[in-house]
């Protein structure tokens, strides 16, 4: 199979790292880009071309360039952006595969398109194994740039999981409130399976959290991802002693962003800011709802910050 266009990414971890190998197993020609040494080299042994600075990276593309980046979201995005603009040339293109708040792609979007320059919003859901094996992808911007790189899409995708939502922010607008709902989703999953383990300790009833997940996960009305990622996260570890009851995240800020815009709409969101509420809380006050909540973040997403705290 003949190689595709060259492309770069910025930013080796969880997610940037399998997306690279996924890219590569489609015949992509990857320029990769961390400030870990020891994680380039693993990407180089996969195939991709390291290089040892941000700048380096512009050197190795041809104009249009497309360059991902997958690194959190906030400032460190825009001190990229200041790094790499003096050497980009009209017509590239920067890709935000982060959780970024909405609106503050739309303020990257309108400054680059003054300067000529692109810049896609690319919210991608589907954890690491998502990011390796393909994603669903949300995706905001100009018409024309997405329909000129759609394999690039969809070779991202689970089955063709992809889709223009709209002009710049969109995709980082469905995206944010895909995890505040994911947000309420494990919170009300994890405090069900909390009560369930109170009463049955209480009772001496013996029930088996691994068990409940697995039947639920067989043709219940909330089969899903998430309870199978809770079958995963319970075999892996039954007490889930090991697992801290604080929960934390990258996306907690934006979070808090998208109940307070919400709120501005007078739109009522009650579930999800009492689950971000209940994340914040933890922080402070351990829980087992909390435990729970960590563990399957573990499977599906491979966090842990609760150990860097």
């Amino acid at each position: 199979m003949e190689r595709k266009k060259t492309i770069a990414i910025i930013g080796l971890g969880k997610m940037g790292f399998r997306i690279s190998e996924n890219l590569l197993d489609k015949e992509w020609k990857l320029i990769a880009y961390d400030l870990d040494k020891e994680i380039r080299d693993r990407i180089s042994e996969k195939g991709a071309f390291t290089v040892d600075s941000l700048i380096e990276v512009i050197s190795h593309l041809q104009s249009p360039r497309i360059i991902i980046l997958s690194v959190p979201a906030g400032k460190v995005i825009d001190e990229i952006i200041e790094t790499l603009l003096p050497s980009l040339s009209k017509g590239d293109i920067i890709i935000d595969s982060g959780n970024t708040f909405f609106r503050d792609s739309q303020k990257r979007a309108d400054d680059l398109k003054n300067k000529g320059l692109h810049f896609m919003d690319v919210g991608m859901s589907g954890g690491v194994s998502g990011a390796r094996h393909g994603a669903c992808l949300m995706i905001g911007g100009e018409f024309e740039v997405f329909k000129k790189n759609e394999e690039l899409f969809e070779n991202l995708s689970k089955n063709g999981s992809y889709k223009y939502l709209g002009k710049s922010g969109s995709g980082h607008l469905v995206k944010g409130y895909h995890n505040l709902v994911e947000y309420g989703f494990l919170q009300a999953l994890a405090e069900g399976l909390e009560c369930i383990n109170g009463i049955s300790e209480k009772n001496e009833l013996n029930i088996n959290l691994a068990d409940v997940c697995k039947i639920w996960d067989k043709g219940s009305i909330v089969e899903s991802r998430i309870i199978s990622d809770a079958v995963q996260a319970f075999n892996i570890n039954p007490g889930l002693e090991k697992i801290s009851g604080s929960i934390y995240g990258q996306t907690q800020i934006e979070m808090e962003n998208l109940v307070k815009t919400g709120i501005e709409l007078n739109i009522k969101v009650p579930s999800c800011d009492a689950a971000l509420q209940a994340r914040l809380s933890s922080q402070l006050n351990p829980t087992f709802t909390g435990k729970i909540i960590n563990a399957i973040r573990n499977v599906f997403g491979g966090h842990q910050e609760w150990k860097k705290q």
